[in-house]
């Protein structure tokens, strides 16, 4: 059962008396079936709907409610802003005029040209390995090569919480680099920062899916504290959550039971390419997300 079906197996079979039992053909044929009925209802609805943890990044816009990308919230774990530089890392190597520092999300890869040949660095540079900042940069003052790196204060904070899946925290297959690629050659640095600063004047809107601006604490984010807004930046906020049904809704369920029915008898495939039908799709209306597009943007 994959992480995001809304349905078990048995709750599909429930409207396919006629499928063979469990290990057999019809048996993979549902289950695939299933994951695949559950993203499109997601892809439909334009929302995820089973509980997931989200380390994401957002965008303050001046207003006092900053609504999240997933809800119902269940849970808040952090909201930080104002990301500063934590660590710089640089190659003055000769004859290198191109290199670059990519944070994923084990570790960091270094990329360097040297005499036109290309060397990708990731061993002895994973978080697991180096869980501090500091050890992180010891590290790479380690790879000889011309790397270097050079601390900002932060030596103690974990060297995990330089990647940020900007999503799920269980799902790193899109396998992104959250920073980078930054370049660092001689006479530059790849500056990589952290949200440092905990956010403390805020309250949950569990039901829309938002965070308020709704307590006067003295944040230093705030000019002044009867300014109860999100301050407008470009990524300047980090919000670490639990989003989603513990139980599915009944009548999601419902839909996604009917559209794996209407698809196992359409025959098999080995890529279903599921469409969701009128009749199907009603029961999904109260749960589709609608996008309004504002007047320049």
């Amino acid at each position: 059962m994959a992480a995001i079906d809304l349905i078990t197996n048995p709750r599909a079979r429930v409207a396919l008396p006629s499928a063979a039992g469990a290990g057999s053909s019809d048996d993979t044929a549902i289950n695939t079936l299933i994951t695949a009925c559950s993203r499109a209802i997601m892809r439909y609805c334009r929302r995820a709907f089973v509980s997931d943890t989200y380390d994401e990044l957002y965008n303050g816009r001046g207003e006092r409610q900053l609504l999240l990308r997933n809800f119902p919230i269940q849970s808040v774990q952090s909201v930080r802003y104002r990301p500063v530089t934590v660590l710089k890392i640089t190659n003055n190597f000769a004859n290198t005029p191109q290199a670059r520092v990519e944070v994923l999300p084990t570790g960091l890869r270094l990329t360097s040209v040297t005499n036109g040949v290309k060397t990708v660095v990731t061993a002895g540079l994973t978080f697991a390995g180096n869980v501090t900042i500091l050890t992180l940069q010891n590290a790479v003052n380690g790879l000889g090569n011309g790397w270097s790196a050079a601390g900002q204060g932060y030596d103690t904070w974990p060297s995990a919480d330089l990647y940020c899946p900007n999503g799920s925290t269980t799902d790193y297959t899109q396998g992104n680099a959250s920073q980078g690629a930054l370049q660092c050659v001689a006479g530059s640095f790849a500056e990589l920062k952290l949200h440092t600063y905990e956010l403390q004047g805020y309250q949950t809107n569990e039901r829309q899916g938002g965070l308020l601006r709704a307590i006067p604490y003295t944040d230093p984010e705030l000019l002044h504290p009867e300014d109860l807004i999100w301050p407008v930046g470009v990524n300047n906020f980090r919000i670490q959550y639990t989003a989603g049904y513990t139980t599915v809704p009944e009548d999601v369920q419902e839909a996604c039971v009917q559209l794996v029915a209407y698809h196992f008898r359409l025959g098999p495939r080995e890529t279903p390419n599921v469409t969701i039908p009128p009749v199907i799709a009603q029961y999904l209306g109260a749960y589709r997300c609608h996008t309004i597009t504002m007047p320049g943007g």
